[in-house]
């Protein structure tokens, strides 16, 4: 059985992920790419199944960069809604301890900290109830319109679709909660209130 099976779907070839490891994708996408690469060049390209959840978000941009050195298009932001790659919501009721990773195809939403050196990853939002101290990645699969919040946001990293926003060394902590979000070509972070709303979408 193939770690990934390539589907068409809506203009877009969608890389279902089965179980795997990141160097038995990599190698399967790359023997698929040279053996015939005007098939691939210029196409729309989504990633999408269970194998993702396994990998670091790093690895996750790592196979993305394949595609686009092989000439593919990004096509993140379309949501497929055919049912074997529907989009999950994730809860997790616990504190992510250091070097634990977790990963969402929807939105992850944590009621508890996530320590320095956990990393979560989520295809939407991210949602913190606790203190966030590690690497959070929203939006993994491009979508610049998800959000990051967290009660108290001390992030070592924090990155939302390809935007990438590092811990500033500064200690001071705050005591309200904060939400970060793509504004232009940055990260923005601020306090959230939640008689505002943040206009994340045309």
């Amino acid at each position: 059985m193939a770690v990934i099976n390539i589907k068409g779907f809506n203009n877009n070839l969608v890389f279902i992920l089965a179980e795997g490891t990141f160097e038995d994708y990599r190698a399967f996408l790359t023997d698929k790419f040279e053996s015939n690469i005007q098939l691939f060049k210029g196409s729309q390209i989504i990633f999408r199944g269970d194998g993702l959840k396994n990998l670091a978000y790093h690895e996750i941009a790592k196979l993305q960069k394949l595609c686009l050195d092989y000439g593919m298009v990004l096509n993140n932001t379309e949501m497929v809604k055919e049912k074997p790659i529907i989009e999950k919501d994730l809860i997790i009721r616990k504190t992510l301890r250091s070097g634990q990773k977790i990963h969402s195809e929807g939105s992850l939403i944590i009621w508890g900290d996530v320590h320095e050196s956990a990393e979560i990853t989520a295809a939407r939002d991210i949602i913190v109830l606790g203190k966030l101290e590690g690497i959070a990645h929203a939006g993994c699969y491009g979508d610049s319109a998800s959000i990051i919040f967290a009660l108290n946001l001390a992030p070592r990293q924090i990155r939302i679709g390809d935007k990438i926003s590092r811990n500033s060394d500064n200690d001071t902590v705050s005591n309200y909660a904060e939400i970060a979000y793509v504004e232009g070509d940055n990260i923005c972070i601020r306090e959230y209130k939640s008689r505002e709303t943040i206009s994340l979408v045309d």
